[in-house]
């Protein structure tokens, strides 16, 4: 069984994070080839990692509305927010399916999560939608089983940024009664949500 992994309802983003800010941070560490605002929108896609251009401490603040309804753990466009608590819990299952990322806010260590791992899809069954001739995205993504099912967090490189996940995140996540994600199962590995 996999899910399509979503922040729950009504729920904000838990940081306040600006791409360019942030791109203008990274930029010191980047090679002068690389435009690091671009860098950021696209690493979903390409895979990119950021530890290497990690400052020691990045600090944020938490948004007004998370300060009301704060949650464990947040997806920021590409990026995952996991509070301390969360990190703790989830860190053994996910250390081998991207990289945490060090912040502070507001005085609380935290941690983004970087996503690094694609789940297989099946081109041959994955439908894609044209408008005027031009593709833009996908009907539905068709997984390969045999491979998402052992993969207990995956992103797509048909879907956007949308992250996906196995039964065993799904238990872990439930087992230690974590907040702020939803997941809805996806009948026959074959996802037909909106992109």
């Amino acid at each position: 069984m996999i899910y399509a992994v979503h922040n729950t309802e009504n729920t904000s983003d838990a940081i306040n994070m600006d791409t360019l800010k942030l791109a203008e941070v990274l930029a010191p560490k980047m090679s002068d080839d690389v435009d690091p605002l671009m860098y950021l929108l696209n690493m979903h896609l390409t895979n990119d990692t950021l530890t290497e251009f990690w400052p020691e401490t990045m600090s944020f603040k938490y948004s007004n509305r998370y300060k009301k309804k704060s949650v464990d753990v947040n997806i920021l466009g590409s990026l995952i927010f996991f509070n301390g608590r969360a990190f703790d819990a989830m860190q053994g299952l996910l250390s081998s399916y991207g990289e945490f990322l060090k912040i502070e806010v507001e005085g609380d260590v935290s941690y983004l999560f970087n996503p690094l791992v694609f789940g297989e899809e099946d081109l041959t069954l994955s439908e894609q939608r044209y408008f005027n001739n031009m593709p833009t995205g996908y009907k539905n993504i068709m997984f390969k089983k045999e491979d998402v099912d052992k993969k207990a967090l995956f992103k797509s490189k048909l879907g956007g940024a949308f992250i996906y996940c196995n039964h065993e995140f799904v238990k872990a996540f439930n087992d230690h009664n974590l907040t702020g994600i939803q997941f809805t199962l996806i009948p026959d590995y074959n996802y037909k949500e909106e992109f």
